[in-house]
């Protein structure tokens, strides 16, 4: 077995090899550096103006161009469309120059794992920036309905009408697995964001959701004036709240894993396929740099964003291909058969 070397060694140099491997990487990082100067950014946001995805997105262009040398400016776009595919799939065929990103929402990638019909592009071949960190999914139940715990809502005796983005989205894909332990559930899809759900929840037009708790970012006031109360999270994070897993059967936690991917991602920043390595790497290490940053992490908490659990850019990538590597045809097709309800 090819011995390590030893921490003493490398913080040392030992090995002309890797010195004049660092000193032939300094003048392609300082030229990758000076590129940003006087350029403008662009950010492709894969949901409509005003909805978590939108918000969060926003809050990191603000600060993230603070962190990359030259100091470049930043546009933001809202592509909406297909619950972020349409995002994607633009980013997908964006030129490879560094200046193109995007936040196309918080499920696409998995939709491009099972290859969805939308679908034009393969999440592992994008260029990976990183994530903020994971969230916590709930759901969420008007209190007009008189429903105030899951107990309630398997017992209720008339239909809960859920509102949701795309069938391949967990706002619909959670619903759909618990209308089939036998609760009266009604999904409807079709809304081109979660701020438009929340305008439908607000005017009960709907009478539950089921989302990232980030999602309310602008809309406190819907859980605070107990509009909306919460009876079911994805994670142990709220307390007296069950737990997703632990209701649904044993049998249903491999495609529980592919649905609820979107919770261990968050929401990720990707930039096309083919970036070159040392805009990457500045792109990320922006990244990094501006999750420790207090001044962002001020306006992260004040619109959800996870703050202390940054993803790093090479850490996604990895989770990307491990996803990618486990879902198998069985999985595949149980995934498919549920979105098509």
């Amino acid at each position: 077995m090819r011995a390590s070397p030893s921490r003493r060694a490398v913080v040392a140099g030992i090995g002309t090899g890797a010195l004049a491997g660092a000193l032939a990487l300094r003048p392609r990082r300082a030229a990758a550096a000076d590129f940003y100067q006087g350029k403008t950014l662009t950010l492709i946001v894969g949901f409509a103006p005003g909805g978590g995805v939108d918000t969060q997105a926003r809050t990191i262009a603000r600060h993230l161009v603070r962190f990359i040398p030259g100091q470049p400016g930043m546009v933001v776009q809202n592509m909406e469309g297909a619950a972020g595919a349409l995002a994607a799939n633009y980013l997908n065929r964006a030129a490879p120059d560094g200046l193109t990103l995007s936040t196309p929402g918080r499920s696409w990638f998995v939709d491009g794992v099972i290859k969805g019909g939308s679908i034009g592009f393969d999440p592992t071949r994008f260029t990976y920036i990183g994530s903020a960190g994971g969230s916590n999914s709930v759901l969420y139940v008007r209190a007009a309905t008189g429903i105030g715990s899951l107990e309630e809502l398997r017992a209720s005796r008339r239909t809960v009408t859920f509102g949701a983005l795309a069938s391949t989205t967990p706002t619909a894909m959670v619903p759909q697995m618990l209308a089939a332990l036998g609760m009266p559930i009604k999904v409807v899809v079709g809304y081109v964001s979660t701020a438009r759900v929340l305008i439908a929840l607000e005017q009960g037009e709907i009478d539950a959701m089921f989302t990232v708790a980030d999602s309310f970012a602008r809309r406190q006031d819907l859980i605070a004036n107990r509009i909306v109360v919460p009876i079911l999270q994805s994670k142990p994070a709220l307390p007296d709240l069950p737990v997703l897993r632990d209701v649904l059967p044993a049998r249903e936690g491999a495609l529980l894993t592919l649905v609820m991917a979107t919770d261990s991602f968050g929401l990720p920043l990707a930039a096309p396929p083919g970036v070159a390595a040392e805009r990457r790497d500045i792109l990320r290490a922006a990244f990094v740099a501006m999750t420790a940053d207090k001044s962002y992490q001020d306006d992260a908490l004040k619109t959800d964003l996870p703050v202390g659990a940054p993803i790093d850019g090479a850490e996604l990538a990895a989770m990307i291909d491990e996803i990618a590597g486990t879902a198998t045809p069985e999985i595949v097709a149980a995934y498919r058969r549920l979105a098509a309800k």
